[in-house]
């Protein structure tokens, strides 16, 4: 059974019953810290470090449908299971990682009882604000 580790994760799994709560799910991931992995970033274990600017590093990725996904993670907890061996990882607002990674698709927990796949075109219309637009008409 999934027990949330935290409100963005509350929210997640709200939302998957009830569609009136999707746009608030929306705005608190635009601002929740969300975690990619980043294996050939340079990192001691137990520390963490900021990107330098202009910085350049690779970012996971996995093939579903077609695609290529970044494994995201709402929580450390998320990422553990996930992998079984040890990890970098890199955590920040989800805002700044979809501009850091635009035209990416990004899947939240992914073989997890709660997941959720981001694909690009719909990072964008939450980028853009015009998502809640079509939230709340489909809510109505």
């Amino acid at each position: 059974m999934f027990e949330p580790e935290n409100s963005l994760e509350a929210l997640m799994q709200a939302a998957g019953r009830d569609a009136s709560i999707i746009p608030t799910f929306y705005h608190a991931l635009l601002e929740a810290e969300i975690y990619i992995l980043t294996p050939e970033a340079p990192m001691k274990p137990g520390r963490r470090r900021s990107l330098k600017f202009q910085e350049q590093i690779n970012v996971a990725t996995v093939d579903f449908q077609n695609m290529r996904w970044h494994p995201a993670f709402t929580s450390k907890k998320r990422i553990y299971d996930y992998i079984k061996e040890p990890e970098v990882c890199l955590g920040a607002a989800a805002r700044n990682l979809f501009k850091m990674l635009p035209d990416s698709n990004f899947w939240l927990n992914p073989l997890s009882e709660c997941q959720k796949p981001l694909p690009a075109t719909e990072i964008a219309l939450l980028m853009s604000g015009k998502i809640f637009d079509v939230t709340i008409r489909s809510a109505r």
